[in-house]
Formats: structure tokens, sequence, C-alpha cells
């Protein structure tokens, strides 16, 4: 596995949309994403999240959110995404490490969670496999 993006001449880098109401993590997430060469989009709530989707002209593959937000948390705003988007992957990240909200809102879902804090590295990782898992599961 590599953590930089090999560039494919005439196809577009895979689109993520990354969502968290902090925006020391929002930033983070962004810079890492695209130096690691994916088409990234920002939003810094849920509901601007379903804007940014709903306004994006780009096939989102990745919807990449923090689970506990003030507005609509991140398994609310996967669930509408979903409803539009099956196929959309979904990875949480979370900062609250309560078992019982691991259990309902992401495990039993088949969601992947990242828990933070996490590095550059892991964040990479298990982005990539959620978008190998995605590729596999494409017709074709």
């Amino acid at each position: 596995m590599s953590a930089l993006l090999q560039p494919t001449p005439g196809v577009s880098p895979p689109t993520i949309l990354a969502v968290d109401d902090d925006g020391d993590v929002l930033r983070l997430l962004g810079t890492a994403l695209r130096s690691a060469g994916y088409d990234v989009l920002l939003a810094d709530c849920g509901w601007n999240a379903i804007q940014a989707y709903e306004n994006s002209e780009k096939r989102i593959r990745l919807l990449l959110t923090d689970v506990i937000m003030p507005d609509l948390t991140g398994p609310v705003v996967a669930e509408r995404l979903r409803a539009r988007q099956p196929d959309l992957q979904v990875l949480f990240i979370s900062g609250f490490h309560d078992a019982d909200l691991v259990q309902r809102f992401v495990t039993h879902k088949g969601f992947t969670l990242l828990p933070k804090p996490f590095t550059v590295a892991s964040l990479l990782r298990v982005v990539e496999e959620a978008l190998e898992g995605d590729a596999r599961r494409a017709p074709g």
C-alpha cells in the first residue's frame, strides 16, 4: 500500500467529504488528504456536509465524519447521504470513547471507526482501505 496516490492519466482522484466541527481537526484532514492526492471537500457541520454533497459535481466516494457534532451527528449525516448514494463509503472519527456509542452508531451498521487522536499515517491507511473496499464492490 502506498500513502500517496499515484496519478493515473485521465482518471480523477477519489473525492472525499470530510466533516468535523473542530476547525483544527478539519484543517488537518484537508491537508493530509490533499497531500496524499485525494480531492477533498470540507464541511464544519452536518448541515454543511449535506449541502456540500448536494452542490458537488463530483461523485463522492468516501464520507469521513466526526461522530458527535452539535447539529447533525455523523451517523445522521451518513444515513441521509447513503439514502441518496447507497455505495457511499463511511469512515467515522471520534474522540469520544464510549463503548455503547461505538456499538450503537458505528459497528452494528458495518462502518469503520478511527479513534482520535490518530496519526496521519493511520488516517491514510484506513482511508485507503475504505476506498479499496469500495473498488472491490464496484461492478465490472
